[in-house]
């Protein structure tokens, strides 16, 4: 018994907890004018009386030449959170080391623990010093989740050179990547591209993710996986990805004038971090006391303890009207609190 992984809590994510929340929800960092109805439109369509082509040739391949790859680096998957799990299991041997830039994504954190594994936190300007042989994985949430912190082109060149020198796989979470501007990812052989469409397109119910990484790594991860692991909604949702954009050219740039009008409507209230993202933190001292008294009103924020930082609580925008609702509530919560 004692080979056996441990029986180890979840770890808290945004989101409702139950399915009884009916009100607000400003923990879930995905796009509020979603779901996406091309997208929508192709999970309802799916055949869904049929088992998939175990392989998902069809659906690699319209990936792989959307990305101008080839189809034996594409691995699909339900949500970034497995892909994560089997790349801990491929790569990440017991004992060994997991770095990550920030606090990593607590999927991440709970594979590793499962696994038996250390998680190591280091910083931006750390990194190039920690990644030595023995560090199996270095994770990189691009932008990172709570912070929206993002690397610059440079910098992700080098710590993908650092790791190819150490013999680590480099794992890119790209999950809040598609909310900014594009950016050049290397494609170089240790690096493990994560993507999870969900996000941007409103539809993280369906769960669809992916990643781009060498032949090699995406056979290890499509090993790990069971037949049909992908059920045919998520599979069709993947392949219309490439003909889907029209609705994020029509929501992001209002996205992000909302992010930016929340976070100046924030600032009074106490120091917020905003680098872009549809999300962003604020920090107000006992962040676990506002989180309930928010709740009590219907209203969901996500608290940062988890990630390290208990004096701030990580809210992503809704429409400006919600958001109105989410400030107002927050002011007499905080008057509440301060007298």
């Amino acid at each position: 018994m004692s080979e056996l992984p441990p029986l180890l809590p979840r770890f808290p994510h945004g989101g409702p907890t139950s399915g009884a929340f009916k009100g607000l929800d400003f923990s879930v960092n995905a796009n509020p004018y979603g779901p996406n109805p091309a997208l929508l439109r192709a999970l309802r369509e799916a055949d869904h009386a049929h088992y998939p082509d175990p392989a998902y040739r069809a659906v690699k391949e319209r990936l792989a030449v959307w990305h101008g790859v080839s189809p034996s680096e594409v691995g699909l998957a339900v949500g970034a959170s497995d892909l994560l799990h089997r790349i801990v299991r491929a790569f990440l041997p017991v004992a060994s080391t997991l770095l990550s830039i920030h606090a990593p994504f607590g999927e991440l954190a709970r594979a590793a623990a499962l696994n038996r594994a250390e998680v190591r936190v280091t910083t931006p300007e750390a990194v190039l010093n920690d990644v030595r042989p023995g560090v199996a994985l270095v994770y990189v949430g691009h932008p990172h989740n709570p912070t929206g912190h993002r690397h610059s082109e440079l910098e992700l060149e080098a710590l993908a050179a650092a790791c190819q020198s150490a013999g680590t796989l480099l794992i890119v979470d790209e999950a809040y990547a598609p909310f900014l501007p594009a950016s050049s990812i290397p494609r170089t052989a240790p690096v493990i591209r994560l993507l999870s469409p969900g996000k941007v397109h409103g539809l993280v119910g369906a769960r669809p993710a992916y990643a781009l990484a060498a032949p090699e790594v995406v056979a290890r991860l499509d090993n790990l996986a069971p037949a049909w692991h992908v059920p045919a909604g998520t599979a069709a949702v993947l392949a219309a990805l490439p003909e889907s954009g029209d609705f994020l050219e029509q929501t992001l740039p209002r996205v992000r004038q909302e992010a930016e009008a929340l976070a100046a409507a924030l600032r009074p209230l106490g120091p917020v971090e905003h680098h872009g993202t549809p999300y962003l933190t604020l920090e107000l001292g006992d962040a676990a006391t506002v989180t309930a008294k928010l709740l009590k009103l219907g209203i969901r924020v996500r608290d940062c303890a988890s990630y390290g930082l208990p004096e701030r609580i990580r809210i992503s925008t809704r429409r400006p009207q919600e958001n109105a609702r989410l400030i107002q509530a927050l002011k007499a919560v905080l008057e509440d609190i301060h007298g």
